[in-house]
């Protein structure tokens, strides 16, 4: 008996570690293959309502494949889920924030790198909703792609990859069964403090994500 809890205990500890870290580090593999086709993802894609949003945790497996939807790469080492000039990189960072702190996705290694330990989602949304959802995104504009460019071109460039990243979180959203919303009222200097953002950086949205 005292084997069988000994065990038991140990096997709770992994899954408690596992727990702890899954936010952290190396995301699992995202989905590339089969599930819903794209048309029908068009027909289901929508924004969960404000006032009424899931509340249930995403899978590290659906974040993964959200945050690779993203901007993830998607053909080689220069090819991205978004378009970008002269196979430059991406020229928005995505964070993410959530219980267990903020983090940014490395598009690189596809893997989340820890920023904060602090749980912000109360401060960064506007609207009082916003807190409810247990994951949200933040899409800042500064991508090391942005460095090539001067004002107009650097704003234009950002907010255009913005939407394309929204885009796909739209439809990867839809196709994996998880509500999301598009939030553009935002706390811009509380953002910027929190993440520790540079002169160049602007953070331009939030996503929210839940089911």
């Amino acid at each position: 008996m005292c084997r069988v809890v000994r065990s038991v205990l140990a096997a709770l500890v992994v899954l408690l570690v596992l727990g702890m870290t899954a936010w952290g580090g190396e995301l699992p593999p995202p989905q590339t293959e089969g599930g819903m086709g794209l048309f029908e993802a068009f027909r289901k894609r929508a924004s969960a309502p404000g006032g009424d949003f899931p509340t249930g945790k995403l899978e590290p497996e659906e974040l993964s494949t959200i945050l690779w939807a993203a901007s993830g790469l998607n053909r080689g080492e220069k090819g991205w889920t978004v378009p970008m000039a002269r196979g430059l990189a991406p020229y928005c960072k995505v964070y993410v924030a959530e219980d267990a702190g903020v983090f940014l996705y490395e598009w690189r290694s596809h893997d989340l790198k820890e920023i904060s330990k602090e749980n912000i989602r109360a401060r960064v949304g506007a609207q009082s909703f916003v807190k409810a959802a247990p994951c949200i995104l933040i899409i800042v504009a500064g991508g090391e792609g942005l460095t090539e460019f001067e004002e107009p071109d650097r704003t234009e460039f950002a907010n255009v990859a913005a939407g394309a990243i929204t885009q796909d979180v739209y439809l990867a959203a839809a196709a994996l069964g998880v509500g999301t919303r598009y939030i553009h009222s935002m706390k811009v200097e509380e953002i910027r403090n929190v993440l520790g953002l540079t002169d160049g950086d602007r953070p331009i949205c939030l996503m929210m994500l839940g089911k």
